[in-house]
């Protein structure tokens, strides 16, 4: 394996440094989706108590909602409102997190029990 390797990098050096790069990227977005999918497979993540902190996407996977009927809830263009906090939302529309809340309830589908 050692002179296959030493092979490689004296013949091949550009393509052998691509299959590297490649390789080393295909494993961080590996690790980032284990990282999502344990993250939000925890039910302490899930229907989480609104904070203003919370950006509108963290609310959606939280609440199990769509992202962009959310942002077209409170009439936020999705580039525009990508980042935007929940409290930065509330403040734009003079509204409380109470009553993002309420809006974000009414929203959500019926849970039916199944949480």
């Amino acid at each position: 394996m050692r002179t296959s390797i030493a092979h490689l990098w004296r013949h091949h050096k550009l393509l052998l440094l691509a299959f590297v790069v490649a390789a080393l990227v295909t494993l961080a977005f590996a690790v980032r989706t284990i990282m999502f999918a344990l993250y939000w497979s925890d039910p302490a993540h899930r229907r989480q108590q609104l904070e203003a902190w919370m950006p509108l996407r963290y609310v959606a996977y939280s609440w199990q909602l769509d992202p962009a009927r959310i942002a077209a809830a409170f009439g936020v263009k999705d580039q525009q409102g990508r980042r935007l906090t929940v409290g930065q939302i509330a403040a734009r529309k003079d509204l409380t997190l109470e009553q993002m809340k309420q809006q974000l309830e009414a929203l959500a589908p019926p849970s039916g029990g199944n949480e």
